[in-house]
C-alpha cells in the first residue's frame, strides 16, 4: 500500500463502519496512536508489515475481511461493510465547503487569488513561541508545516509529539485565518495571524484558540508567533521527515531561550485592570504593533 493516495480515505471509512476509535485502533494493532493519526491523514501509508498486522485487527471485529480488501474502490469497500458511500469529493478546482460556511462567496474567491499568489511566501516549516497553558510562566513551542494545494489554500499541520492535526489556512485581507483537526482525537485548533506581503515571509503573529490536552479540555486563548525554520526542498517525503523530526523534540522552551522582547510581545495585560488604565480589555494583537516580517 505504500504511496497510495487513497488509503486514508479507506482508513477512515473503515473504522468509521466498525464504530471505533484511531485510539481503539492503534491498540489493536500494537502501534503508536501517533501512526494511526498519520495514516489516517495521509501523511504515510503502512509498511507492508503494518499493513498485515492492520488487515488481522479488522478481521477479528469484520470476519473475512482480506488484504485484497484493500483494493476495492470506496463503493465498494462500503458495500463490503454494509454501509453507505462516502459522498463524492469536490473537485480540486471547486473551493473547499467549510469555507462558505463562514465566508462570503466573492472573499472565497479573491481568498483562494491572494492564497495562490502567496504561495511560495508562506511554503515552509515554521516554528511556534507562545505562553504555556499547563506550566505558569513558562513558553512552549510547536512546530508546524505549510503546503500549498491547487485550490488557493494552504495545506496546514502542526503537532508535537503523538499529536498531529491536519487542516487548512486561508488569506483573507492582511491575516491568515487556519483550522487544523487530529483526525485520531477530534481535538483542534483555530488561528488568526498577522503577516506582511512580501515574497517570502519570516515571521508571523496572532492569536490561536484550543482546548488544554488535560485539566477537562478547558479552552484556550494565546498570543502565539510563528518562525520560520526552514523552506520546503520540493521533495515531499524529505520535508514530512524533517517534520516528524521536529515533533520529537520536547515542547518546553528552556528557561531563559526566550527573548525579552518576544516574552513581552507575548505576555500582555487585558481586562478590566488593563482597561482601567487605559489598555485592552480583551486579547488583541494589534497589527500596529506586530512583529511580522519578511526577509
Amino acid at each position: 500500500m505504500g504511496g497510495d493516495p487513497n488509503f486514508s480515505d479507506r482508513l477512515g471509512l473503515v473504522l468509521k463502519a466498525l464504530s471505533i476509535s484511531g485510539g481503539r485502533l492503534a491498540a489493536d494493532v500494537g502501534v503508536d496512536k501517533s501512526l494511526v493519526s498519520r495514516w489516517c491523514s495521509g501523511a504515510v501509508t503502512p509498511s507492508a508489515h503494518n499493513l498485515a498486522r492492520l488487515t488481522q485487527a479488522i478481521a477479528v471485529r469484520h470476519p473475512g475481511f482480506t488484504m485484497l480488501d484493500w483494493e476495492l474502490d470506496l463503493p465498494a469497500l462500503a458495500a463490503r461493510f454494509g454501509v453507505a458511500p462516502p459522498a463524492a469529493a469536490a473537485p480540486a478546482s471547486a473551493m473547499p465547503s467549510a469555507f462558505a460556511e463562514w465566508l462570503a462567496i466573492p472573499t472565497l474567491q479573491d481568498a483562494a487569488r491572494e492564497g495562490a499568489a502567496l504561495h511560495g511566501a508562506l511554503a515552509g516549516i515554521w516554528r511556534t513561541t507562545r505562553p504555556s497553558p499547563e506550566f505558569r510562566g513558562k513558553f512552549a513551542h510547536d512546530h508546524a508545516i505549510l503546503e500549498p494545494t491547487p485550490d488557493g489554500t494552504i495545506r496546514f499541520r502542526t503537532g508535537v509529539f503523538s499529536a498531529r492535526l491536519v487542516g487548512w489556512s486561508v488569506v483573507v485581507g492582511e491575516q491568515i485565518y487556519g483550522c487544523a483537526t487530529d483526525p485520531l482525537t477530534g481535538a483542534s485548533i483555530f488561528s488568526i495571524f498577522n503577516f506582511v506581503r512580501r515574497p517570502r515571509i519570516d515571521m508571523m503573529d496572532g492569536i490561536t484558540l484550543s482546548c488544554m490536552a488535560h485539566a477537562g479540555g478547558a479552552p484556550v486563548a494565546n498570543a502565539c508567533m510563528l518562525e520560520r525554520i526552514c523552506d520546503l526542498t520540493g521533495d515531499p517525503a524529505a520535508d514530512n521527515a524533517r517534520y516528524e523530526e521536529l515533533l520529537t523534540q520536547h515542547p518546553l522552551a528552556p528557561d531563559g531561550s526566550v527573548p525579552e522582547a518576544i516574552r513581552n510581545h507575548l505576555l500582555f495585560d487585558c481586562g478590566p485592570g488593563a482597561m482601567a488604565a487605559g489598555g485592552d480589555h480583551v486579547m488583541m494583537m494589534r497589527a500596529m504593533n506586530s512583529l511580522a516580517r519578511a526577509g
